[in-house]
């Protein structure tokens, strides 16, 4: 009877798109096609459109977890329960398409070949860098191993910007969200300061910013997943003091501010989303003229996932105009943006995994 009445009212309600709670897109109704019956790709993706269909969905997550953590068990859902209230991210190598991977570094490689003004930083996993705060005999990240491996034998070592290690040295701070999969502000500054060293430039010191709390009762990407465990994160904004003036045109003229943070999402389901308001598929900033700190007429490109939101506000104090890209959310190649926004210095900036996931790559030429 009551499978029986979640199936009708499966039938009747619209599917859900959106997952506030999980703050994620939902999958999709599947099409029904003889190819995906034979290949078993229908049944695959029509049990997790089910399932993340299902009504009361979030309070089941949020039962299994508890009862989970009841019996002893150190992970639930792909996420481990990890010391000093650290939530971190299972990954198997199973999780990922490896066809998929090896496209995207095709892709990235190809690229940075075609332009030796480019670089790319890829950043680790939380449980690589936080690999102490991991359950007791938890794995090691032997997928994000594969992929470094996989990217160093087709990337030039000139062209990559290595970060891992700069965080491990600061692996005590706060460097990543103990319920989210994001890196924090200070851990973005951190990695800027080792890009700017790559580039030939003085990063500016962590004293000449200051660190504004936004909220302090942030909980995550990772927390969404389990419903329980962790302890609220505190996203901070780091502004310089007596910095420049900023005007930025957000998709093309869409919208224009003179902020890379929009305030008001600190309230809402995402806060992550202060920084930019979220992802943008295209941000256009410039330095305003009479800042001191415009030293040279020249122009960054970023081509970034989430990681990057953070981060480009530290770059863009060195540069008259930086233009931020996100390729998941725009239509042509970087070829064809870039005879719009030419550019002297181009990063690529991408979370390790999301990287390797990411299905967009291709338009990286």
């Amino acid at each position: 009877m009551l499978l029986s009445g979640c199936g009708l009212y499966m039938r009747i309600m619209p599917d859900r798109t959106y997952s506030a709670e999980e703050r994620r897109m939902l999958e999709k109704r599947p099409k029904l096609t003889k190819k995906t019956i034979m290949n078993g790709k229908f049944q695959l993706k029509y049990e997790t459109f089910l399932s993340e269909q299902f009504p009361g969905r979030t309070r089941l997550v949020t039962l299994r977890t508890q009862l989970s953590r009841m019996l002893g068990e150190r992970e639930s859902n792909g996420v481990y329960f990890g010391r000093d209230d650290y939530l971190l991210e299972r990954y198997r190598m199973q999780d990922f398409d490896w066809k998929q991977v090896r496209k995207n570094i095709r892709c990235t490689a190809s690229f940075l070949k075609a332009n030796p003004n480019a670089k790319v930083m890829f950043v680790p996993v939380k449980s690589s860098v936080l690999s102490e705060k991991l359950p007791l005999f938890a794995p090691n990240n032997e997928e994000e191993e594969r992929f470094f491996k996989m990217a160093a034998e087709k990337i030039p070592d000139k062209q990559q910007i290595l970060v891992d290690d700069v965080l491990k040295t600061h692996d005590a701070e706060y460097i990543y969200y103990r319920t989210d999969h994001h890196w924090t502000t200070l851990g973005a500054y951190y990695a800027y300061e080792a890009w700017a060293k790559s580039m030939g430039l003085t990063p500016i010191p962590k004293e000449q910013f200051q660190i504004t709390p936004v909220t302090d009762d942030f909980l995550g990407t990772t927390y969404a997943k389990v419903r329980t465990g962790g302890r609220a994160d505190t996203i901070s904004l780091y502004e310089r003091m007596d910095g420049p003036a900023y005007e930025m045109d957000y998709n093309m003229g869409e919208f224009q501010s003179d902020s890379f943070y929009d305030l008001s999402k600190s309230e809402g389901d995402d806060p992550y989303s202060v920084f930019f308001g979220g992802n943008q598929a295209l941000v256009d900033i410039r330095t305003k003229k009479s800042a001191e700190s415009t030293k040279n007429e020249r122009t960054l490109l970023i081509v970034k996932d989430s990681f990057g939101n953070c981060f480009a506000p530290f770059a863009a104090e060195h540069y008259a105009r930086t233009i931020v890209v996100d390729l998941r959310h725009v239509n042509i190649p970087v070829s064809k943006l870039l005879r719009v926004y030419p550019a002297d210095d181009i990063l690529i900036l991408y979370n390790s995994v999301q990287f390797m996931e990411d299905r967009d790559i291709h338009k990286l030429k």
